[in-house]
């Protein structure tokens, strides 16, 4: 059921994706978009594989059907407030892993935004 829902959540920002490059495609005089460079961190957990599933279903005449998305994926940065210790992790979970205390700052990982797109 978890899993679904995730799905139906990046179906939702995929189908955002499309209608925005559309929408810039319009306002900077583009027939097609080829490239799109999405910035994606991984605290969001949202997965490359599951968004080219949903683009590859909603470019189709769009000015998307010829695009391909570049990801650039942003590691999870944490800081702890207490040691001052900076570390990048795998996995979300807020524990310094050189002092043990839960007094985390996330620096990167959230991000999720188109970089640029190219088309002509």
């Amino acid at each position: 059921m978890i899993r679904f829902a995730n799905n139906m959540h990046e179906f939702s920002v995929t189908k955002s994706l499309v209608d925005l490059c559309n929408n810039e495609a319009k306002k900077n005089n583009f027939s097609n978009i080829y490239k799109i460079y999405l910035k994606i961190g991984k605290f969001t957990g949202f997965s490359p594989d599951s968004i080219c599933f949903y683009f590859e279903h909603l470019k189709p005449n769009t000015k998307c059907k010829d695009a391909e998305i570049i990801f650039d994926e942003v590691p999870i940065r944490i800081k702890c407030t207490d040691c001052g210790k900076e570390s990048e992790i795998e996995e979300p979970i807020l524990v310094c892993p050189e002092c043990g205390k839960m007094t985390i700052e996330v620096i990167s990982g959230r991000e999720f935004y188109v970089e640029s797109i190219e088309g002509e």
